[in-house]
């Protein structure tokens, strides 16, 4: 009976030992784990600050960029403005010069009527 007590002692022990031995080789993972983690972490924030001045030049660039967009955007407005103004001018000038044009054509055969007739008058009051 005492080997048996003995025996399942043994076992126990054995058990623990080898339980301990895998969390001293967690510990140790989760060590260098940690270690790897830390160096990725100083490395990001050494970059960050190294990139900070870049980073708010590129903001204020950014700032003056949409600055001159909106400039431009207001000057394009303005300018589809003006050339729609100048286009229905144009149009309108356009449609005046044709109707005038075809009042005088039609008027200058009138005209050369009125003159050829102003002679027949002429001619008649002569005689």
């Amino acid at each position: 009976m005492i080997w048996i007590a003995i025996a399942i002692q043994f076992l126990l022990s054995t058990f623990l030992l080898w339980a301990t031995w895998q969390i001293w080789l967690l510990r140790k993972s989760l060590e260098e784990t940690v270690q790897t983690v830390d160096g990725w972490t100083e490395a990001c924030l050494g970059g960050l600050q190294g990139s900070n001045p870049g980073l708010n030049l590129a903001r204020g660039g950014i700032g003056s960029a949409r600055k001159q967009y909106q400039t431009l955007q207001s000057q394009l407005v303005k300018f589809q403005n003006l050339l729609s103004v100048l286009v229905r001018g144009v149009s309108f000038v356009g449609n005046r010069w044709q109707k005038f044009r075809k009042g005088s054509l039609k008027g200058g055969t009138d005209s050369l009527n009125y003159k050829s007739s102003r002679m027949k008058q002429n001619v008649k009051r002569r005689r």
